[in-house]
This record gives C-alpha cells, structure tokens and sequence, in this order.
C-alpha cells in the first residue's frame, strides 16, 4: 500500500493550513505589517497544502520525478514565502507576553545568528543526500508516518535555510555567500549521483516501471533538481549579497550620523560594529 493522503488527512492539512492563515492575518492586523508579507504566508501556506494534495501524492508514489517536484514545492516555493513572512517576528510583536526573553534564549539567539549559515546549508545538504540516498526514500513510499516526517525535514531544512541566508549582520556576511556555493555544489553533486546511476536507486519504482524505464525516469528526476537548483540557489545568492550590501550601507549611515553630532555623549563603540544595526 503506497503512502498517498487520504481525502481525509489532507482535510486536516487544508483545516491546519486556515488555521495558520488565521492566526498570522490576526497578528499581521494587530501589528500593522506590509502587504506582502501577508501575501507571502498565505502563498507559502497555500503551496504546503497543495504538495500534500491526493493528486500530487499520486503523482509523487508513481515516479521518482513526480516526487522530486513535490519536494520542491516545498523548497524552492513553500520554504522562501513562509521565511518572507517573517512569521515569528510578527507574532512576538503582536504578543510579545508570549516570550519571557532570558539569558538563555539571548544564548541562544546570539548563537544562532552567529552559526546558521553554516549549520543550516550542512542540515539541508545532510537531509538531502540522507532521503535520496539510502532506504528512507523507499520505506517513505510505503510508510505514511515515514512519509509525513521527510516532508517535515525537507520544509524545516529549507526553511532554516531561507532565513539564514536572509540574516543580517556583517560578521556572517562572507559566510552567507559562502553557504549558497556549498548549496550549489551538494545539489550539483546529489544531480550527477542520480543522473550517473545505471540502476535504479528506489526498489518501488524499479518494481512499478521495470528498470529501464525507472533509471530513464530518475535522469528526469535529477534533470528537474539541477533546473530547481539553480532557480532556488541564484535568489539565494542575490539574497546574500543584497544583505551584506544593505547592511554595510546601515553600518555606514550610522557611523556617519554619530561623526555629526560633534556635542553628543558618545560611549566607544562596540567591537563588531554590526550591534548598530541589529
């Protein structure tokens, strides 16, 4: 039995999906945010729903390249709205009684901003080569639990992804860049695995479209994660840069506003002169 969703779960997705909807407009009203981070969230929420769809998990169980474009949804599509949104800034400030802020999450927070990009590209590339290259991606067609939790480690890893790339900050900024050419040389490398196989690398595939047809049918599938690659690590790049730009323009402003206030009490300033902008 192939582990497609049912009417019923997806139902619960579509429920799930309002909810989220819901509870972001409501905060996104109280907040008085841009447009289009409305927009984007019930964009990326629309586009989880959608690859979770009964039609695109019937397309996904038949052929390797069926399931490669759901993937995507989620990460080229799904994952750069939802970061767009910037959905936990807007809730904090909506409620911000809903966090008690700490020493630990400082920690925490500080650690994060200083190691997400190179945490979360190793995480992403890690998720990939893990679920296209072992059993998981078979045990996942056959198992809806297994199923369920590779959707979620492809959302999270992307997502993760997305917003440390989008992070600001000067000291990460070199590292940012960086983390998209690593992206780019662990899809290219993933990409020349599939596509130089001479068997195929899914059992349930090779049993449904016989071999030749399986191996035939996995070139397409590495075909669409070179095309997909580009289009998501080339925004990623441009999304880099344009960070580290912006944020040198702010550090630069800043720096000049305070060499203009001749009369001011300034305190030294700090050692990473990022703290101005952040």
């Amino acid at each position: 039995m192939f582990a497609h969703a049912s009417v019923v779960e997806h139902a619960v997705v579509l429920v799930g999906g309002f909810v989220a909807i819901g509870v972001y407009g409501l905060a996104w009203l109280r907040t008085g945010g841009p447009h289009w981070r409305l927009a984007s969230w019930c964009a990326g929420v629309a586009a989880v729903v959608i690859a979770t769809s009964p039609p695109i998990e019937a397309i996904a169980v038949e052929r390797f390249s069926g399931h490669m474009i759901q993937h995507l949804l989620f990460i080229v599509i799904a994952a750069p709205l939802l970061v767009l949104a910037a959905p936990v800034a807007t809730v904090l400030r909506a409620w911000p009684h809903l966090v008690r802020s700490s020493r630990t999450e400082r920690r925490v927070a500080g650690w994060w901003h200083r190691y997400a990009p190179i945490v979360a590209p190793v995480a992403f590339v890690v998720t990939l080569f893990v679920t296209h290259l072992t059993g998981i991606y078979d045990l996942a067609l056959d198992n809806r639990l297994v199923h369920d939790l590779e959707h979620i480690a492809y959302l999270g890893a992307a997502v993760a992804l997305w917003a440390a790339v989008r992070g600001v900050g000067r000291a990460a900024a070199v590292t940012r860049v960086g983390s998209v050419f690593a992206i780019i040389a662990g899809t290219a490398m993933l990409g020349i695995v599939l596509l130089t196989a001479s068997a195929p690398l899914v059992p349930t595939y090779a049993e449904q479209l016989g071999d030749a047809a399986a191996v035939d049918d996995q070139r397409v599938a590495a075909s669409i994660m070179w095309v997909s690659g580009m289009a998501m690590t080339v925004p990623l790049l441009l999304l880099a840069v344009w960070r580290w730009a912006t944020t040198e323009e702010r550090i630069a402003v800043a720096a000049e506003r305070l060499e203009r206030a001749p009369h001011a009490s300034v305190s030294p300033p700090p050692a990473d002169a990022e703290s101005i902008v952040t």
